[in-house]
């Protein structure tokens, strides 16, 4: 399967939580199998394994402390981000660096919903073959190849019909891979993309990790990990200079946490002591259309 390690990596993270007891899961994503390559599908099989599965989950944080924690609690803050956003009238998803998402189809909420995706063609190709064969429908969500940093994702949107209707843009996992230029091109194309009323709700990580200003105890593996496979961290924000960094770019921030902080709310009422990183962190903010 040609596609991105991040991006099967998420899923795995999903398959791991999925596999956990009903009253102690934040969520189940019945695809996220579908998009595991044949290694990671057979650790995904060990997981669901009783008494072997919680194990697994031990040993993957032990060896790897921090992403999947994280990884969770960021997908269960998205997913109500989301429905709130919809139920607050929002009528249009637009996933950029969709990766393996499976909103589209796991969430009930998106059913009437106009979903668009965007990612680099190969990750696309393997996901929609991926959809078809665990037995989905993919006409219901219109998929856009699009490189952030070379292709005109303005023209992509329009062309997708995409332009001046309220809509939830949804940019998860993607900032902390591309170039700073690459971020504030993306950011300005969604101004002059979107309509009245929508948002932009995005994941970015610490640039102290970066830049090496801030240091946190998961952070020397987390980076040396993913350098390893190829797809390094390039682009970090510094939480507390994240509201000027937005307002200068026509943003106007809603809120901002870390994935630890939402780990805190989700995980103890459940009985678990999962422990997600301040490094990684998700924030909402609305756009400013220009006049």
């Amino acid at each position: 399967m040609a596609a991105s390690f991040t991006a099967q990596t998420m899923a795995l993270h999903r398959v791991l939580e999925s596999a956990r007891p009903a009253e102690t899961r934040l969520f189940v994503d019945p695809l996220a199998g579908a998009f595991l390559s044949p290694p990671l599908r057979g650790l995904a099989r060990v997981a669901r394994l009783p008494v072997v599965g919680g194990v697994v989950e031990r040993l993957y944080d032990t060896v790897m402390p921090g992403p999947r924690p994280s990884a969770i609690a960021r997908t269960r803050l998205i997913d109500d981000t989301i429905r709130e956003q919809v139920a607050d009238g929002v009528g249009q998803i637009v996933v950029l660096g969709a990766g393996f998402d499976s909103r589209a189809w796991r969430l009930t909420e998106l059913r009437n919903v106009r979903v668009i995706e965007v990612d680099q063609p190969a990750t696309q190709q393997a996901k929609t073959d991926a959809v078809r064969q665990a037995g989905h429908d993919t006409e219901r969500v219109r998929f856009l190849p699009v490189d952030f940093e070379t292709d005109d994702l303005a023209t992509a949107l329009r062309d997708a019909g995409a332009q001046g209707l309220r809509t939830l843009f949804v940019w998860e996992g993607v900032t902390n891979y591309l170039t700073a230029d690459a971020v504030d091109r993306t950011l300005a194309v969604l101004r002059v993309v979107a309509g009245p009323g929508s948002a932009l709700l995005f994941t970015f990580v610490h640039i102290g990790v970066i830049d090496g200003s801030t240091t946190f105890p998961e952070a020397e593996r987390w980076v040396r990990n993913v350098s390893r496979v190829g797809e390094p961290w390039t682009f970090g924000l510094d939480p507390d200079q994240l509201t000027g960094y937005l307002t200068e770019r026509g943003y106007q921030p809603v809120w901002e946490e870390s994935t630890a902080a939402a780990g805190h709310r989700y995980f103890p009422p459940l009985g678990r002591a999962d422990r997600a990183s301040e490094l990684y962190r998700v924030a909402l903010a609305r756009i400013s259309c220009p006049a």
